[in-house]
Formats: C-alpha cells, structure tokens, sequence
C-alpha cells in the first residue's frame, strides 16, 4: 500500500494506493466501518459513453483518510457498490454512471448526500460573475482550505511533462535533426497518458472524496434549512441521469451525409467570399477591409482599434449595396454551417457509443437562473431553421 501524507485545514491527512489483494482487504475494513463516505473516480475523460473510455480509479475516503483503488481491483470496486453506505460526491450521478458503465450493469447506487446541489442554491454564480464558483475544488478552496487546489496545480504541472509524438515529423536542422518531433499533451488527453501510480496523480485523485466530505460538512445547516428545495433537485436530478444513460439513437448514415453537405456548402460560401477579396471568413481586419472596399464603412472599434465585424454588425450593414449584401450572405451563412457542423453533426459522431446512441451531459442547474443546460452535444440549441437563409 502506498501512502503519501499531507495536511488539510491543519490536519494531517493520509492518502492511500491499493496495490495488492492485502490491501483490498484494508479498505473493504475501511468502508465496513464507515456508514458515510465521500466518493469519486478519475478517467480518461468525462463521456464514459465514448468507445475509448476507461475508468481509471474510483477513490472513497472521509475526513481525513481516502483509498484510490486502481480499475484492476474490479471485485473490489463491484463489492463496494454493493455496501449500504451513505456516498457523499460532487456530481455524484456522473461518478456512479461511470462506475456502472465500468461494470457493465446499474449498480442502483446513489449519492445521497451531494455537494454540486447546494452549491447553487447558496449562490448561482461562477467565478467570472463574482461567485465561488461550482467545482469541488473551487468550493474547497473557499470553505475548507485556501490552498485545497495545491493538488490540481501539481498535476497540470505533470501534464505539461508529457510529449506526443506528431506522425511523419522530424527535425530538418540543428542538433536534432532526423530526430522525431513531439508535441506536449494537450489537458483534455493528459488524463488518459499519465502515470496512474504519479504520486501527483494519486494524491490529486484522494484528496477528492476527502474534500468533498468536508465540504458537505460545511453546506449540512443549509440543507437542513432547505431540505424541500434540496431533495426536488435530486429528483431532477435522477430523471436527468435516466435520461443520460439511456440516450437517443442517432441515425449515424444521415448525420455524416448532413456534416458532409454543411461543409460543401460552407466551401461555396467561402469561395464566393474569397472572390470579394476575402480569403478567411474568420479574420476581422479582412471581413472589415473587404467591407471597406465595396463601399460599406464598419463604424465600431475594438479596445485595441480593430472594427467590429461581428453577426450583428455585418446584419446591420445589409441594404448597403448589391456586392456588400451578397458578400455578408455568404459570410454569415458560411459560418452559420461550419458552426452547425462542429457543434452538432461533427460532435454528435464524436460522443456516440458502440450502440449507436449519443449520451448528453444535462447539467441540471447549468443557468445563473438555475435552469439546466445540455452539452456534448447541445441538444436544447438545436436550430429549427436557417436563419441566414431568412435574411
């Protein structure tokens, strides 16, 4: 057993590696012991749906002790799901949905006791509105320890260590020359490359259930107060996991046929546009220079002097001339396409699973209003029409 001690709050705390069957037998003791726990599990990435996902770790831990136990201890993770235990999480239908898919049944866990509810009741705002913010690790740094984001901070740090291999490149000059090229690792692909045994990667990982143990600590009163409100929530928020797991079905043939017919489409566009002398769509100074050119004056300006060019500036320079509204109309439709086909088509064949059905993560306080919203994809902003085509 690996163990690695820190300290939050003051107090001294102990991190745990399973790495024997010796050691499963402590934490099945460790959980026999516990009535309530915080839990949480590290992957590859955040869809567990997607063909190439893998659980990596599922970690339980209280106050002061947490246990990561590694993907290969598959008995022991099914007999902890099993245990009739009080699990407190941070999102906790995203964990046991992962856990279940690891699996491979429904497990009909639940996180009783969850920390990302209350959260939002306390205050609906993120950072970059001047609230808290909703992540575990923000929320422990503002209630339980100022430094709580130490382990994060490590981690990224490994992250910037890993280098990829970029596929028939090699240096062409200096010392290196003849030698393969590497790229370092974006954040979103180093979960998946990263040592599982770093002791930045196991610490990271078992200091989660610890803080999201404290951090329920410091919300319990407000739940209390407002227990009608908090259990409507995990209502919603149990009908949104069904929906989650069941997903829809998506007609893969249609929708490559509907990406590739945006991206034909979106080339015409940009042809035409490049024969007004606009060679990128996506370059202000040249949507702006082109505009100039055929007699239509952009009139708002950037901090740094640069003119507007965004949707509505181009809409209300329509009517200017013949030329000046053909070249926004393929602007505008140009980039209307290309951001169909990324956000919707192209991420639709991105997230679907082996069975052909596409997952949605529902958030289901997304809003500062306390609506929810739906990402990877965005099914709530499905275009009903072509808006560019109405013009």
């Amino acid at each position: 057993m690996l163990k690695i001690h820190d300290t939050i709050a003051g107090d001294r705390v102990t991190f745990h590696l399973v790495q024997s069957t010796k050691d499963c037998h402590t934490v099945a003791s460790f959980v026999r012991a516990n009535k309530t726990l915080g839990i949480d599990t590290e992957s590859t990435g955040i869809n567990c749906y997607r063909p190439q996902w893998k659980l990596r770790t599922v970690q339980v831990g209280h106050t002061t002790a947490s246990y990561v136990v590694p993907q290969r201890f598959r008995k022991l993770i099914r007999w902890i799901m099993q245990q009739e235990v009080r699990w407190i999480a941070h999102n906790g239908p995203h964990d046991i949905r992962s856990i279940d898919r690891f699996l491979g049944y429904e497990s009909n866990a639940w996180c009783d006791l969850e920390t990302f509810i209350p959260s939002h009741h306390r205050d609906s705002r993120n950072q970059a509105e001047g609230g808290v913010g909703h992540g575990l690790k923000e929320l422990a740094v503002a209630l339980v320890d100022p430094h709580a984001d130490k382990w994060e901070k490590a981690l990224k740090e490994a992250f910037k260590e890993i280098l990829i291999e970029i596929p028939g490149e090699v240096y062409k000059s200096g010392p290196r020359k003849g030698t393969q090229k590497y790229r370092k690792a974006k954040l979103s692909e180093g979960w998946g490359l990263i040592d599982p045994t770093d002791s930045r990667y196991v610490a990271y990982a078992a200091a989660d259930p610890i803080l999201a143990f404290r951090v329920w600590r410091h919300f319990r009163p407000q739940v209390r107060d407002q227990v009608g409100l908090y259990k409507f929530d995990q209502r919603v928020a149990a009908a949104c996991d069904t929906l989650t797991r069941r997903g829809m079905p998506l007609d893969i043939d249609y929708t490559e046929k509907l990406s590739a017919a945006y991206l034909r489409r979106a080339q015409k566009l940009q042809a035409r546009a490049a024969e007004y002398g606009c060679r990128n769509i996506h370059s202000g100074p040249q949507l702006a220079e082109t505009l100039i050119q055929l007699g239509a004056q952009p009139t708002a300006r950037t901090k740094t002097g640069q003119y507007v060019t965004d949707s509505n500036v181009l809409r209300g320079l329509l009517g200017s001339s013949t030329q000046v509204d053909d070249f926004i109309r393929c602007v505008l439709g140009a980039k209307q396409l290309l951001k169909r086909r990324e956000s919707y088509t192209e991420q639709m064949l991105l997230e679907v699973d082996v069975d052909g059905r596409v997952h949605p993560s529902i958030n289901i306080l997304g809003a500062r209003t306390g609506r929810m919203s739906v990402s990877a994809p965005p099914f709530q902003q499905l275009p009903t029409k072509d808006r560019e085509e109405d013009l």
